[in-house]
């Protein structure tokens, strides 16, 4: 018979022997098998003639290759991240096409840094190696940058000729860096409501 792709039951298209004769035929392995991956596996059918008082049983064997079915891995490019976000199921979320095992790189709980197309990659292993090859794949993922939160309160009013020093200009951050004031310190303001106090 023509090659067949595992996971293919055998079919009368495979077990499709004829006799000289009328009489009837028995397969093994019989019609509905799924044979595992492999070349020249054998099928045997057992031919009985109706005719016993004139013709003897025979037998034939003929020879199968059973090819690998290739795995299919599904995995779509996952949404852009900020920077901060843990990589999670929400990102190494590939899903096979039979049972088995993802190993991903990096993994689960790794924080990336900000960057484009960053690969991950999952490598497979499938519980049925006899039929199965190990696959992998890999997406890539864009990490944005993150945007520092600073806090700072409205400074208490001053009065006129004070000039302008930490205890006015004390924003903090929830990342280390520089700050810079605009006026800086050391300033004097003239008297007026609301007057803006920037810090990059």
């Amino acid at each position: 018979p023509a090659d067949i792709n595992y996971g293919t039951l055998l079919s009368a298209t495979q077990l499709n022997a004829t006799a000289s004769i009328p009489g009837t035929f028995v397969y093994a392995p019989p019609a509905g098998t799924l044979l595992n991956v492999g070349p020249n596996q054998d099928l045997k059918v057992d031919f009985t003639p109706d005719d016993q008082a004139n013709y003897n049983t025979a037998s034939k064997i003929v020879k199968i290759n059973v090819t690998g079915q290739g795995v299919v891995i599904t995995w779509n490019t996952p949404a852009d991240i900020t920077y901060g976000t843990l990589l999670s199921a929400t990102q190494l979320n590939a899903t096979a096409s039979v049972p088995g095992t993802f190993v991903y790189t990096p993994a689960t709980g790794t924080l990336l840094n900000a960057g484009n197309n960053q690969p991950l990659k999952v490598d497979f292993t499938p519980t049925d190696q006899v039929n199965y090859s190990v696959t992998n794949k890999t997406v890539y993922i864009n990490v944005l940058k993150a945007n520092p939160v600073i806090t700072w309160n409205n400074p208490a009013d001053i009065n006129y000729g004070t000039l302008l020093s930490a205890t006015q200009l004390n924003a903090t951050a929830s990342i280390p860096g520089t700050f810079v004031y605009a006026p800086p310190a050391g300033t004097l303001l003239n008297v007026g409501p609301n007057q803006d106090l920037k810090v990059d």
